[in-house]
């Protein structure tokens, strides 16, 4: 169980963008960039009048699927598929954590991206936690099993 959480770990430490799909009157996918923490929690920023922000306030149950969109169709593939809810995230200490992941892995330097310009409306992102509750690395380079029979953490 630790040695595939380590491999989501990395996996995660590897690339930048997820699909996230949401559900209210209608299913809905989006595309937007993530941080994650160590208890693989992934956390975005967008608009909260988005439709895929509008849907999470009604449903917080989402899917999200992350794949190395550099792999080739006959390489062997490698990516993550995840169930979590999803919850916006308001306390200003973990607002200040986040935003400092995202300003270094992104490498974002607008001084204008705060917690606090979050908190006061200056600006209209919001940012957003999805916590697992489950997760399937599909690896052939890790994993040799049929497709299907990926490893699963349940969380």
């Amino acid at each position: 169980m630790e040695l595939i959480k380590q491999h989501v770990l990395n996996f995660l430490k590897t690339n930048k963008l997820m699909s996230v799909a949401t559900f209210g009157s209608y299913p809905w996918i989006a595309n937007v960039y993530y941080v994650f923490d160590d208890e693989m929690n992934l956390y975005f920023l967008s608009g909260e009048k988005t439709l895929h922000c509008q849907q999470i306030s009604q449903n917080e149950k989402v899917a999200v699927a992350i794949v190395d969109s550099h792999q080739g169709f006959h390489d062997k593939q490698i990516g993550l598929q995840m169930w979590g809810i999803a919850k916006k995230v308001s306390d200003l200490e973990k607002l200040r954590y986040v935003l400092g992941m995202w300003k270094q892995a992104l490498n974002e330097k607008d001084d204008n991206l705060s917690a606090e310009h979050i908190i006061n409306n200056v600006i209209k992102s919001r940012v957003y936690r999805i916590s697992p509750k489950r997760i399937k690395i599909f690896s052939k380079q890790l994993f040799s099993v049929p497709t299907g029979e990926e490893p699963v953490l349940e969380l």
